[in-house]
Formats: C-alpha cells, sequence, structure tokens
C-alpha cells in the first residue's frame, strides 16, 4: 500500500472516530425519549443483570403472575368461605399482606370477588366496591402491568417491571445504553403508584399518561386528607389510614423539603450551609454515602423514596438508618434537647421508626404499614379519633390504653 493510502485510510479512521463521539456526545445530551416503546424486563437483563437479578428477587416483580406458576397461590382454594372456583383463576395479584385475583372473560382481566388476608389466614369477602366494579383495566393494570393500553386492555408485562420506574426502554437499548432513560431520585416516579387519587382524564385509579419524569400532578389528583374527620383513606390528624399512600404522607414531613429549606428557606441559624450539610440534606450525597464532596449547585434532590429505600431489592430493606442523619435524635442541631428523648431503656431496643412512623395502616386484615408522615402520635390522639398510637406500634400491645397515656405525660408532659 502506498504511503497516500495509508494516509487515507488513517485520515478515515480518525474522521469516523471523531464523528462517532460527536454522534456519541449528542446522543447523550438529549433528554429522555417520549417517543419510544416497551421492550419488557426481559431485555433489560441482556446489559444490566445484576439490576435484574435484584429485581427479580424482590416484591415488585411478584405483583401480579399467573397462578399456574408454583409457589404463586398462598390462599386456601380449599376454603368453603371461597366465592368463586378456584379454576376460574388466572392471575394472583400480590401476596405478602394479601392476595385476590382475577380470571380471564373473552381476552380480558375479570377482577374475582374476595381476598385472602395472609397475616390472618382467612378470605374477606366484603367491604371493597372494586368486586362490584370488576375491571381491572380501571383500578389495577395501572400500577401491577407495564406499558398498559387503556383502549384496549392489553399490556406488554405483568407486574411491576423496570419500565414501570425507568420509562420504555427501546431508544436506551437501541443506542447501546446511550440514550437516556428515567433514572435517579424523583419521588414522582414511586408516586405514581404509592397514592391514592384519580387520573385527570378517563376517571382511572392511575395517573393515566403518566411516564416517569414527567410532572405526576399534570396527570393526578391525589385523595387529600380531610382534617375534621376521619375518612378511609385518612386519619383525622393526617396520617394515612389505607395502603398505597406513601407518596401523599411523605411530603407532609420535612424530608420532602430537606434540600428546597437549605436552597430557598434557611434563615442561617446554624451558621453557613457546607458539604457537610449536604451528606444529610440533599438525596445526591446521601446515596453516594453521605459524601462531603459535594456543593450546593451540584444537588436537586431532597430526601426522597430511593434515598431511604433500595429500590431494586426489598423495599423494608433500607439503604441508610435514621440513626445516620440523626444521631441522638430529632433535635441533631440542638443536642441539649435529646436528654430524655427516648422514654424506653436501651434493652427495649427502640428504633426510630416505630415511634416516628407508627403502624397506622390497615393491610391484610391487620394494622401491618408504617406511616410515611413523620411525627409521634400520642394514645391521647388514640382515645380522641381511633388512630393507633406510637406506644403501641409493635411495643406496648399489651398495655390499656389509659397506662399508655400516663405513662407517655408522666414522660414527656411533667
Amino acid at each position: 500500500m502506498s504511503g497516500v493510502k495509508k494516509l487515507l485510510v488513517v485520515v478515515s479512521i480518525i474522521g469516523l472516530f471523531i464523528l462517532g463521539w460527536f454522534v456519541v456526545d449528542y446522543i447523550d445530551a438529549q433528554p429522555v425519549s417520549t417517543n419510544t416503546s416497551y421492550i419488557t424486563s426481559n431485555k433489560c437483563n441482556q446489559c444490566h443483570m445484576g439490576e435484574h437479578y435484584e429485581w427479580y428477587n424482590s416484591m415488585h416483580s411478584k405483583m401480579m403472575r399467573k397462578v399456574s406458576d408454583e409457589g404463586v397461590v398462598v390462599a386456601d382454594f380449599e376454603s368453603e368461605e371461597m366465592t368463586f372456583a378456584a379454576d376460574e383463576a388466572v392471575w394472583a395479584i400480590g401476596s405478602k399482606w394479601e392476595q385476590q385475583f382475577m380470571a380471564e372473560v373473552d381476552g380480558h382481566e375479570v377482577l374475582l370477588p374476595g381476598a385472602w388476608l395472609n397475616t390472618q389466614h382467612k378470605w374477606k369477602n366484603e367491604g371493597w366496591d372494586g368486586w362490584a366494579f370488576p375491571d381491572p383495566v380501571k383500578r389495577c393494570h395501572g400500577c401491577h402491568t407495564v406499558g398498559l393500553d387503556v383502549e384496549t386492555g392489553k399490556f406488554v408485562e405483568p407486574s411491576i417491571g423496570c419500565e414501570s420506574c425507568h420509562g420504555p426502554g427501546d431508544w436506551h437499548s437501541v443506542s447501546m445504553g446511550i440514550g437516556k432513560i428515567a433514572t435517579g431520585l424523583d419521588p414522582q416516579i414511586c408516586g405514581q403508584c404509592h397514592t391514592r387519587g384519580n387520573s385527570k382524564e378517563g376517571g382511572l385509579f392511575f395517573p393515566y399518561g403518566y411516564r416517569p419524569g414527567d410532572n405526576l400532578a399534570d396527570y393526578f389528583d391525589e385523595v387529600e386528607p380531610y382534617a375534621a374527620q376521619n375518612t378511609s383513606q385518612w386519619w383525622r390528624n393526617g396520617h394515612p389510614r389505607k395502603r398505597h399512600q406513601e407518596y401523599y404522607a411523605w411530603r407532609q414531613g420535612g424530608h420532602s423539603n430537606s434540600l428546597k429549606k437549605l436552597k430557598e428557606n434557611y434563615d442561617g441559624r446554624y451558621g453557613v450551609v457546607t458539604s457537610k450539610c449536604l451528606s444529610c440534606h440533599a438525596g445526591e450525597a446521601v446515596v453516594d454515602g453521605m459524601s462531603e464532596d459535594y456543593s450546593l449547585d451540584e444537588v436537586n434532590s431532597d430526601i426522597t423514596c430511593a434515598v431511604c429505600h433500595l429500590s431494586h431489592v426489598d423495599v423494608d430493606e433500607p439503604r441508610v438508618d435514621c440513626m445516620d442523619c440523626h444521631k441522638d435524635g430529632a433535635y441533631y442541631h440542638q443536642p441539649d434537647k435529646n436528654t430524655n428523648h427516648v422514654a424506653c431503656p436501651e434493652e427495649a431496643d427502640v428504633g426510630c421508626v416505630g415511634c416516628h412512623m407508627p403502624k397506622t395502616v390497615m393491610n391484610g386484615g391487620d394494622y401491618t404499614l408504617h406511616s410515611h408522615r413523620a411525627g409521634v402520635i400520642s394514645p391521647v390522639e388514640t382515645k380522641e379519633i381511633g388512630v393507633p398510637n406510637s406506644c403501641a406500634s409493635g411495643c406496648h400491645t399489651d398495655k390499656t390504653l389509659e397506662w399508655k397515656i400516663e405513662a407517655y405525660e408522666d414522660f414527656y408532659l411533667e
């Protein structure tokens, strides 16, 4: 090969490299695509095997499964309390707290009446209006399937898959991972399912049209607490009474504006904002091992759902412990007020969550789920409005309400 030809080959290779670099840089600079399609979690597994393995072993992957699959049914199908025949059930919804079932009629799912309460080992056959209007497309499928078409009732994948949280992945896959998908600490991604209300269009029970990265409020009207009285969804003091309301409850607490306060409303009482402050106030810094390497203009996230919960695995497994930030109590900035923070002795092994996120949510026939509106609930509130209190959230269940009121007042109010 002549010297000229060699030079042309080298120049061509360099040119292709430069062109490729510009193409990659251009694709990487584009926002999350709104014109792409769903590919299923199995396709994601080809590149993201670790994340897929964790997701596959989490509860999210098990929210809607075929009854015929081994180990799916936890309900007692031999019980005389069942209101439908076992061979009618094609799909199972849930398994941990309770389990419901769907039949298939003319190619469409129909919700069967009754729910198996897994914690109480019995059937519940009344008290929910969904069994009177058994159309899962309007109720269940918006959160229990991926890529739902509400016009046809068809979906791409059952259960809560990768694309439920990251959005459609076709462009990301075709571009070999360069094209962006929704990631990060946006609490609205969790909020699309962990809140109650109605879509702004179509009268559905989920935010129809929403995709991760959108503004959830543009698609959904939430059910809000009513301060004057208890409702079926909320206790009068603002704590949730039903499941799937964690997003709204979280927004009522300080975690939801931990960074916003520093950026917009901080009055300087504790000195200037430093990277040390951000290691607890900014979600990005917390998930990066409580890093002190961030500046105020580099962070945008408050303490959101994915800051506390490991979203790819069991969400009950915390990423960080309350004590990592709050140290010896809620008055972290004023240590002198921590002297009598916990009433119980050390051997009682009382955790932060038990007192500050008591179990106020009925699920599976018991109060099994924690409130996500942080705050102690006194026994007096139980007496006044019936809400479960912090003292009885797994601890003093053997004591009378009068004993709890007296003990609480003796320690905290005198």
